[in-house]
């Protein structure tokens, strides 16, 4: 029997068009020990610079994470 995946939720902070300050903001993003990171994807062409953290099991603990950042943020759920 197979499960489906779990979920994964993932705090998003910003998407960029320019990677320095999509690196610049990630620097300033830390929860306890955990750092916010820069990934990258392509949509329209073009290369989006994302600042995440995640992904989390659950909903509530990516909520909780994104509230103390400190920071704007919204939650999806996937993987970054």
């Amino acid at each position: 029997v197979r499960r489906p995946p779990a979920a994964r939720w993932t705090v998003s902070f910003a998407a960029l068009l320019v990677p320095d300050k999509a690196r610049e903001l990630a620097a300033g993003i830390r929860v306890g020990a955990e750092a916010a990171r820069v990934v990258t994807s392509i949509r329209d062409g073009a290369t989006i610079y994302r600042v995440v953290m995640g992904p989390y099991p659950t909903r509530e603990e990516a909520d909780r994470i994104g509230r103390e950042s400190k920071q704007s943020y919204w939650v999806y759920e996937g993987g970054p």
